[in-house]
């Protein structure tokens, strides 16, 4: 080092940073967390006093249900119309379209999950994920009564998007649909309403243990919504056969309705909730979730905070750490 050359200046780093964020100024392009934003924890805990229900959540759960009814019964048709010639083409190998059925409803489910609206919302997507998440205090009951309240006005927009918006588009779009019954889902008439709950309630419990066993572990955490695209995959040639391989209570609420034929639908309600709840008793027992610190199956990190549309993965600092900055100004 020559002797003109200035002294070396101490590095300055902030004290809290975060995905494309520091704090305390804490910017993003065009963006900038205020002070409530911060400190609210509006899923589990004490809600913030100004701010007790959170709209934007709701409001993009009901835009990624809506995509996903709206891509699933599109591709469901598209391979089980007989007016489809890819349903006829499959018409030979009933096991391999349902297998394919399953899977392109699940990845329905995977590119809502990963639009900007459910990594908004956290993509529950299912009443079964959400009681799930209220079962286990991730969520209090005033949000948990919006993401239902979403994921039905979801359910029914994408349900007349893909069977009454697309057949004004493409006249022979309604045949195709309405023949498979909005792709709706029925209890079979070969056996009971009872066994038919039943396999509601075991594929739902599968599904929700998938999702809390991933979704508590870090390094699976991307992994979630995926494995539960290939989980339908596997379980529908399995349980479609009794029940129609639902789950999901406004999956089938929405066609069934628009079908006329509301014949068990019950068993969609009572089924899948309690698979919900004996897959958390399940959950405790056969392995620790205590990695799941948040009511989302996608874009984690946020500790309970709503995160912004503009950008959804900036998280800004852990409610530890602003509690420390708090004091250290003290």
């Amino acid at each position: 080092m020559s002797a003109s050359s200035p002294p070396p200046q101490p590095e300055h780093k902030a004290r809290f940073t975060a995905r494309h964020v520091r704090y305390p100024h804490i910017h993003i392009p065009h963006i900038r967390f205020s002070r409530r934003e911060l400190v609210d924890r509006p899923l589990a805990g004490k809600p913030h006093p100004d701010q007790p229900l959170h709209w934007k959540l709701y409001f993009m759960e009901a835009i990624a249900t809506a995509i996903m009814l709206t891509i699933g019964i599109s591709t469901t048709t598209l391979l089980a119309s007989g007016r489809s010639p890819l349903a006829a083409l499959l018409a030979p190998h009933p096991v391999v379209r349902s297998i394919l059925i399953g899977l392109f409803f699940g990845l329905a489910g995977t590119i809502a999950t990963l639009s900007p609206f459910g990594k908004v919302s956290g993509a529950h997507l299912n009443p079964s994920v959400t009681l799930a998440f209220f079962l286990t205090k991730k969520i209090r009951w005033p949000d948990a009564l919006g993401y239902l309240g979403a994921q039905l006005v979801g359910a029914f927009s994408g349900t007349l998007i893909a069977c009454l918006g697309v057949s004004f588009l493409l006249p022979v779009w309604h045949p195709m649909v309405s023949q498979i019954n909005y792709a709706g889902t029925f209890p079979s008439n070969n056996y009971g309403l009872g066994l038919a709950a039943l396999m509601e309630a075991l594929a739902t419990a599968g599904l929700i243990m998938i999702i809390y066993f991933t979704a508590s572990r870090p390094k699976l955490q991307h992994l979630t919504t995926w494995i539960c695209a290939f989980y339908f995959a596997v379980t529908n040639p399995l349980i479609a056969g009794f029940s129609g391989n639902s789950t999901n209570f406004m999956r089938t609420l929405a066609p069934d309705t628009l079908a006329h034929n509301l014949h068990g639908v019950w068993i969609y309600l009572v089924g899948p909730f309690i698979g919900s709840a004996l897959a958390l008793q399940l959950a405790r027992l056969l392995f620790s979730m205590h990695g799941l610190k948040e009511a989302r199956i996608v874009n984690f990190g946020h500790h309970g905070r709503v995160p912004r549309y503009e950008a959804p993965e900036a998280t800004g600092p852990t409610p530890k750490e602003l509690k420390q900055q708090d004091q250290d100004k003290t």
